[in-house]
């Protein structure tokens, strides 16, 4: 049988076959991951549009919480209409509400950027009572206002005067219109369509099914949504699970329901048990698909069959080249080697002849080349070993150089320790004894100042010069660590109790999560490891703000019980994602500018990585923890 018929039969149905069996995966795949992209873009739609609603609410929390701390609102020396002034300023500037009100303490309302209801007696209302107890107040489900002739959702905190005392209370009115906005920026690219025209519907609803906002049918606020009672009738209602996190999805005939549970709210604002919930028409999703699907079909038939007459001219163009060189061939390998091979062919077929022509042409010469070559080789190899071993000479004397410069770095460096030591032990003596007054006598406030600026200043001389020495260690892979049983808990209290008078200056809330038994032991250099300790906690105390800043240290077993893993967590300003990766280089600065806020050698990190590895563990920075700075190392776990 021909080549020719060969590839015709073998590529053929091996082609039908490939062509109908990927096209009938690739349908399959793409019909379903298409239904799916489509699903999944609703489901991220409606949980966009939740987000946004929870990002709003928090807005308006926090602009209730700043009346709140505001000076101007608790200023008895102002007068109500000066109040009332700055309250429609605020007003102006949020563009989010349809009023602004205070209250004094029994709840008559003095002020209102509306002047509307002035002397109203509303301590009854629940905004009044909260918020008069002290509390942040928000309105789970929207209200009508009569004066304002809207539905609102009240946010209440409590004024305080001077002396930090309850004396009033201030609320805003959010009108529920506002959600519309959000709906608008979700499901409408034109700003002037009216969202009621789209075929997306949004419902906001109370979790028993109360209408909070609609997209569609604005006057079924503050019904019960008739889906809501459809869907509960139909056994539903894992739809409306108020202890669900994530979107519900619910397919028929005729709609894709997608419901959002609120969720947690956003930061501040833990939510008001709202569901979002969206729907579309699945005539409308689906219709596209099955069109590309038709089509997809229709063009895989196409291309199966201008294959196969594809593969019938490349056979032909195949074979007849192959048929004519294995002719020539044959005569060559008779021993013909006059048979001169003449194949005309722009392909691999025609560079294979050329390649025959060419080996007729050279086999006599091969034997006359092949001594030449050897004794070339020969000669190659010789020269070869004289320069290796003259690299090698070369290699030795660049080894006894270096060993020298080690040598000679260890002394300078040794030398450069004890003459920087020497000066600082006696300044540091007599500073300090300047410091103790009971023993040359009591210094000047200006006077204790400057001794206290020297003092500071050698400390800080000393742990730099420590640090120095300590990166040369490490570089040297000279540092030694004396290993002993340490309890953990107490470990981490001894550094804490260290760094009291830094924490206690900025006023850190610090805590520590032992999540071991008290008592608990690793075998370590505890001097060591609290030196990682404390340079960790120094830096996340020089990050964190004064009052409002927090630290928290947290112990753990990892990896099968076989390493414990610390974690040292701030909520500072965090680092930068392009500097994360060049923390633990010595000598590194986040901040490299002359007016940088934070001082250090850049060794710090650098020499915890070195003391951690030197234990056999590891030390890096998480870069998923967002709140702050997060820096974890790990110690094997040996008792």
């Amino acid at each position: 049988m021909k080549i020719r018929t060969k590839l015709i039969l073998t590529m053929i149905p091996l082609l039908s076959v490939s062509v109908l069996l990927l096209s009938y995966v690739a349908f399959q795949n793409f019909a379903t991951t298409m239904q799916m992209h489509l699903i999944n873009g609703l489901k991220t739609l409606a949980t966009h549009t939740m987000d946004d609603l929870s990002e709003q609410m928090f807005e308006r929390l926090a602009d209730i919480r700043f009346l709140s701390d505001s000076n101007i609102l608790g200023n008895s020396n102002l007068t109500n209409q000066e109040k009332v002034n700055y309250l429609r300023s605020m007003e102006r500037a949020f563009k989010a509400y349809s009023s602004i009100s205070i209250y004094d303490k029994d709840g008559i309302k003095i002020g209102d950027t509306r002047n509307v209801l002035i002397g109203e007696n509303e301590s009854d209302k629940e905004f009044f009572r909260e918020a008069i107890k002290g509390n942040l107040y928000y309105d789970e489900v929207p209200t009508y206002s009569k004066s304002l002739n809207q539905y609102v959702i009240h946010f209440a905190a409590p004024l305080f005067d001077e002396n930090k005392t309850i004396d009033g209370v201030v609320v805003t009115r959010h009108p529920i219109n506002k959600i519309n906005d959000i709906f608008k920026e979700v499901i409408s690219s034109d700003e002037n369509q009216d969202i009621t025209d789209s075929h997306i519907k949004l419902d906001l609803i109370s979790e028993n099914g109360t209408v909070i906002y609609s997209s569609h049918d604005r006057g079924s606020i503050l019904k019960v949504l008739p889906v809501f009672q459809e869907l509960i009738s139909q056994n539903n209602t894992s739809l409306f699970n108020s202890n669900a996190t994530t979107p519900q999805i619910r397919v028929n005939d005729f709609e894709i329901f997608v419901n959002v549970p609120q969720g947690s709210g956003h930061l501040d604002y833990t939510g008001s048990g709202w569901f979002l919930l969206l729907r579309e028409n699945s005539d409308i999703v689906f219709g596209n698909l099955q069109r590309t699907i038709d089509q997809f079909l229709l063009v895989s038939g196409v291309i199966l069959t201008i294959s196969i007459v594809l593969i019938l001219f490349i056979a032909r163009t195949i074979s007849l080249p192959l048929s004519k060189l294995t002719k020539q061939v044959i005569q060559i390998g008779k021993g013909n080697y006059d048979s001169k091979i003449d194949v005309k062919s722009s392909d691999e077929v025609g560079e294979l002849a050329t390649n025959f022509e060419l080996m007729r042409q050279n086999i006599n010469e091969v034997n006359r080349g092949l001594n030449k070559i050897v004794d070339d080789r020969t000669k190659e190899l010789q020269k070869a070993n004289e320069e290796l071993r003259q690299n090698d000479e070369y290699l030795a004397n660049i080894n006894k150089e270096l060993r020298l410069a080690d040598k000679a770095k260890e002394e300078f460096m040794s030398m450069i320790s004890h003459e920087l030591k020497t000066p600082l032990v006696p300044a540091r003596g007599y500073i300090e004894l300047l410091l103790r007054q009971k023993k040359i006598g009591e210094l000047n406030e200006k006077q204790k100042k400057y001794a206290n600026i020297i003092h500071r200043n050698i400390l800080k001389l000393e742990v730099l010069v420590n640090d120095v020495l300590d990166g040369y260690k490490i570089e040297m892979k000279k540092l030694k660590v004396q290993k002993t049983s340490v309890n953990i808990k107490s470990l981490i209290l001894s550094v804490l109790s260290d760094l009291d008078s830094p924490i206690s200056e900025k006023q850190i809330h610090v805590h520590v999560d032992l999540r071991l038994n008290e008592e608990t032991t690793i075998l370590c250099d505890q001097r060591r490891i609290e030196q990682v300790f404390a340079n960790l906690i120094k830096n996340a105390i020089d990050f964190v703000p004064p009052i409002s800043g927090k630290i928290m240290i947290i112990s753990e077993l990892v990896n099968n019980n076989t390493m414990v893993q610390f974690s040292v967590e701030d909520n500072g300003t965090g680092i930068p994602d392009d500097k994360m990766n060049k923390l633990f280089h010595k000598f590194y600065q986040v901040d490299t500018s002359l007016i940088r806020k934070h001082g250090g050698s850049g060794l710090g990190l650098a020499i915890c990585k070195g003391i951690v590895e030197a234990h056999g563990g590891t030390i890096w920075i998480d870069k998923q923890y967002r709140k702050g700075a997060s820096f974890k190392f790990t110690i094997p776990f040996k008792t």
